[in-house]
């Protein structure tokens, strides 16, 4: 055989050979399955409060110093059903839905972007007088929680995050798995982006939520998730938010708001001294092996917790061991 080629062959061995040890090292530890028995019941009395002109839905339990709850897309509230019950000892836990989303109000200018959102949360917080919170955020929750947490530290005594894309433009898109780099594609342009998600609700769709969830759901659970998108109008919340599709042009390595926003998160979390409860799950779909090894290599006070097999909704598969795990952390902060 050519040397040249046994060269290669090698070469390539050692490289395949390098990437799953550090497969091993990121994922180590048992590789859980998902739990059984997660309950599909969302037993919490609906709350709402007027901010302005918009009304935000909520549900909270417990008493102490304040969590704060901030779902992703396509989600609300009812993510974190079996987390609430699980960490509400001496903590007051609040579970809210973005504008937009579940049983919140939809501004009428369909404005709901990053910033938008953030405005909320920053009145909801006055409004209800919370000090000392913590975040435990996933996804577009995320986005928003990290803005407040570098914007306003000295209100905020953790952050525990899930699926959050803390990381720059170019190193978040390099992660991403194939099949949602190819649906980036195909909801870059706002006629794409509306014929998915307002034409066709693809949010909406039992199928699209077993893809964020990673499993099958009972029967009950699934219209706490697609009723909200029932009604057309509504879906341009999906739409008009922070648009990550846009990095699919330039493969992240282009300019744009979205790309920017990750510029001012990542800078700020490599920054920040709160302390860090980072969740992550093999595959996951927006943290993904590279988001892991970013995460280790820049966060400088953070727990990390391998949970076993997730998607994106990471409390559908893992809520009993992610209730604990939070809990014990809290405890030391």
């Amino acid at each position: 055989m050519n040397l040249k080629i046994i060269t290669t062959i090698l070469l390539a061995f050692s490289l395949l050979l390098i990437n799953k040890v550090n497969a091993q090292d990121v994922y180590a530890g048992k590789n859980t399955k998902v739990e059984k028995d997660i309950s599909a019941d969302f037993p919490f009395e609906s709350k709402f409060i007027n901010l302005g002109t918009d009304t935000v839905h909520y549900v909270e339990s417990g008493e102490g110093d304040p969590v704060i709850l901030l779902h992703g897309l396509p989600a609300n509230a009812y993510l974190w059903r079996n987390i609430i019950p699980n960490i509400d000892s001496n903590k007051k836990v609040i579970a809210l839905d973005f504008l937009g989303f579940g049983k919140s109000s939809f501004p009428k200018d369909r404005n709901v972007s990053v910033e938008v959102q953030y405005k909320m949360l920053t009145d909801f917080i006055e409004s209800k007088q919370l000090k000392n919170v913590t975040l435990f955020i996933q996804d577009i929750g995320s986005l928003v929680g990290m803005l407040y947490a570098i914007r306003e530290p000295q209100n905020v005594k953790g952050i525990a995050l899930f699926e959050a894309p803390f990381m720059s433009a170019e190193v978040m898109y390099d992660q991403l798995p194939f099949s949602f780099r190819a649906f980036m594609k195909l909801t870059r342009s706002k006629k794409g982006n509306e014929k998915w998600m307002v034409k066709k609700n693809f949010a909406g769709k039992k199928l699209a939520v077993n893809f964020f969830t990673g499993r099958k759901l009972p029967k009950e659970a699934y219209k706490f998730y697609t009723e909200p998108w029932n009604e057309e109008e509504r879906r341009y919340a999906i739409t008009n938010g922070p648009d990550p599709a846009v990095l699919s042009y330039t493969k992240g390595k282009g300019e744009s708001d979205f790309s920017t926003l990750l510029d001012t998160i990542s800078n700020g979390m490599k920054e920040t001294q709160i302390p860090i409860l980072y969740f992550y799950a093999k595959k996951g779909l927006v943290n993904r092996k590279k988001a892991v090894e970013y995460a280790k290599e820049n966060f400088k006070n953070a727990t990390y917790v391998y949970l076993g097999k997730g998607k994106h909704f990471l409390t559908e598969s893992h809520p009993k061991q992610m209730s604990q795990k939070f809990n014990f952390w809290f405890k030391k902060l």
